[in-house]
């Protein structure tokens, strides 16, 4: 092109003959005649604002309490001439995203112990196995979900115990529910109104838990029966009635939530209802959101085989990180 320019072409013609856009054929032109040069001129970055030992200090700062935020790193370290944004910018630089941290229950030693003790116990159990235990469980449903906190970490480390928040059982309440399981899909779900004494869970059983499963999925009467270890649960009354009807019972251990594949179910159900605006809604309006969700559900058959067919792993991850919590 300059050397077009200098036998006379105009830039029109130049830009016609290369196929260039004229402000292309004008600026190299222009550069040519009063730089001197034809490549695109240097470009002038700033200057880093933090200096190699403070953005390993950043690191450090997050690798060390990963739950900070830029703005509390910062503090921490006392970077005053620098950004929140700089921040954020330097850990991404380091492979570290921030993420909504996974929540799990605190464990005690006792409880790992217990975890671990029964999972070695069922290790070996097969999938036609776990197929005879029919699940169940409580849960509660809100119209506002729990806030959940970001964290700073590195790809396929979610569940990474210093990744993971803690959280306590239950929020606010709007609306108890309590549903059951088996190998051919989802059962009964019922709405818990009021206070559920033991009473009111032997009534539920008598007339939901048992005729669902002896009309349905095993009505020759041989199965588990799996609860957890609620005191309504394990209350005489329960027991006695359990023992009458002739049902077996999965002895269970405290803080097995992973290890409960209807605890797979409400989660989804959570996340599918969180979607929804139900902020407004009252009891009569969620439990109606939560109903429709659960029978929704009871058509997808792949579902609930996959969380069967998923228990021997979650036995072997129990067992593998000696009773603590997994990913499941």
């Amino acid at each position: 092109m300059v050397e077009m320019s200098k036998r006379g072409y105009t830039q029109r013609n130049i830009a016609l003959v290369t196929g260039r856009p004229l402000k292309t054929v004008n600026r190299i032109i222009q550069a040519s005649r009063d730089e001197g040069r034809i490549n695109d001129a240097p470009h002038r970055r700033r200057p880093r604002s933090t200096t190699n030992d403070e953005d390993l200090c950043i690191v450090a700062a997050v690798n060390d309490k990963p739950f900070q935020s830029a703005k509390d790193v910062r503090g921490a370290l006392g970077l005053a001439n620098v950004s929140d944004s700089t921040v954020r910018r330097r850990l991404r630089e380091a492979g570290l995203r921030s993420r909504i941290a996974a929540q799990k229950h605190l464990l005690t030693a006792a409880n790992k112990a217990a975890r671990l003790r029964f999972a070695t116990e069922h290790r070996s159990w097969s999938e036609s196995e776990w197929k005879c235990v029919v699940f169940s469980d409580e849960s509660t449903f809100s119209s506002r979900w729990d806030q959940r906190k970001r964290v700073w970490r590195t790809e396929n480390t979610r569940f990474s115990p210093q990744n993971i928040q803690e959280v306590a059982a239950s929020g606010r309440v709007s609306v108890n529910v309590w549903g059951a399981l088996s190998h051919e899909g989802l059962g009964p779900l019922v709405r818990i109104d009021g206070r559920f004494t033991s009473d009111a869970y032997c009534t539920l059983l008598e007339h939901q838990m048992i005729p669902y499963v002896l009309n349905g999925p095993h009505p020759d009467g041989c199965y588990f029966f799996q609860q957890d270890l609620s005191p309504v649960h394990t209350s005489k009354e329960v027991a006695r009635l359990l023992g009458d009807r002739g049902v077996m019972q999965l002895p269970w251990c405290a803080k097995g939530a992973d290890m409960n594949i209807i605890e797979h179910v409400w989660g989804r159900m959570k996340v599918n209802l969180s979607k929804l605006s139900l902020e407004l809604a009252n009891c009569d309006q969620l439990w109606e959101a939560v109903e429709h969700e659960w029978k929704r559900l009871q058509r997808d058959t792949a579902f609930i085989e996959a969380l069967y067919a998923s228990l021997p792993q979650r036995m072997e991850a129990v067992v593998k990180v000696s009773g603590g919590m997994t990913r499941y």
